[in-house]
């Protein structure tokens, strides 16, 4: 460790914990609380057309698979419920994943900035390509 001089040493205190904390919570300022997730339901190599809605804590999405469309990050799951002509309704779950983001804020030594990043969900991403398999297909 570099040794300051003694008048110094405060000056590069202030500098650590400026440079801890200015970093911290880099997620919540670098991702929005908003993410694209295309949806397939897939029997072998082929797309199925299904009805389904998305649903998380923050809302629930409707449309037809394929498709894309825009989410709100949570820290919960992300459950898609599908129905297709030939099947009854079935649920699957996409889970959040930290992002680079939020990473970064652990290595820089801002656990406060990813705690902070983890409530409010722009620390953490759904995947952005979801292939459900047809149950049928199976």
């Amino acid at each position: 460790m570099m040794n300051f001089p003694e008048r110094k040493r405060p000056l590069a205190w202030a500098t650590v914990l400026l440079l801890a904390f200015g970093l911290s919570g880099c997620a919540s300022f670098l991702n929005e609380d908003t993410q694209k997730v295309t949806v397939r339901l897939m029997c072998k190599t082929r797309t199925v057309k299904a009805t389904c809605y998305a649903e998380n804590d923050v809302g629930r999405w409707s449309f037809t698979a394929p498709a894309t469309f825009v989410v709100s990050n949570s820290s919960s799951s992300l459950e898609i419920t599908c129905k297709a002509p030939t099947t009854q309704r079935f649920t699957v779950s996409a889970m959040p994943m930290p992002t680079w983001a939020m990473a970064g804020n652990v290595l820089a030594g801002g656990v406060i900035g990813a705690a902070v990043d983890v409530l409010n969900a722009t620390g953490l991403k759904y995947p952005e390509n979801i292939d459900i398999t047809h149950p049928a297909c199976e």
